[in-house]
């Protein structure tokens, strides 16, 4: 077993490889009830629970994905407090477009037209704006493909439709 120091440097090499996940998935299912900031600090802790008993049996960002939906899903059925972890247990992250206002303006316009969709459908939409082909998509839903690319076809109808209004 790795040492805790190389533990800690081989996750932050990965929440930075994958810190665009991290923070739009967090960005879409962030609401008044459970802010941005709580529900990251959710998945950031997840995903070191999580981390050491990642077995590379699909590719990094779908296990990513899978941790950060599924801690989200869970987070709004719970609709309570954020479980608490020491700070000091978690090593320090910081993301490179937390502070790129053009970049969260861009989400923000996407949230508006997303946030009106149900969470199983902002997941798929979201996986599909991040270029995860229908397959890789379905694979994390645990859905078939076919149900895969009807649904997003559905919901791209649906945006298009508001974008319009």
């Amino acid at each position: 077993m790795e040492n805790h120091s190389e533990y800690n440097n081989s996750f932050i090499s990965l929440i930075e490889r994958h810190e665009k996940i991290i923070f739009s998935v967090c960005f879409f299912y962030a609401n008044n009830r459970i802010p941005f900031e709580d529900i990251k600090q959710e998945v950031l802790i997840s995903l070191f629970r999580g981390y050491s008993h990642f077995r590379h049996e699909s590719s990094e960002a779908t296990w990513v994905y899978r941790v950060c939906i599924n801690t989200c899903l869970f987070s709004l059925r719970q609709q309570s407090k954020i479980k608490m972890l020491p700070l000091d247990e978690i090593p320090s992250i910081h993301f490179q477009n937390e502070n790129d206002n053009e970049y969260r303006e861009k989400i923000e316009w996407l949230y508006t037209l997303i946030g009106q969709l149900n969470p199983m459908d902002k997941a798929l939409i979201l996986m599909w704006l991040d270029e995860l082909s229908y397959e890789d998509i379905a694979a994390n839903m645990g859905i078939p493909r076919n149900t895969v690319a009807s649904r997003l076809h559905r919901i791209k109808e649906k945006l298009s439709s508001i974008k319009e209004i």
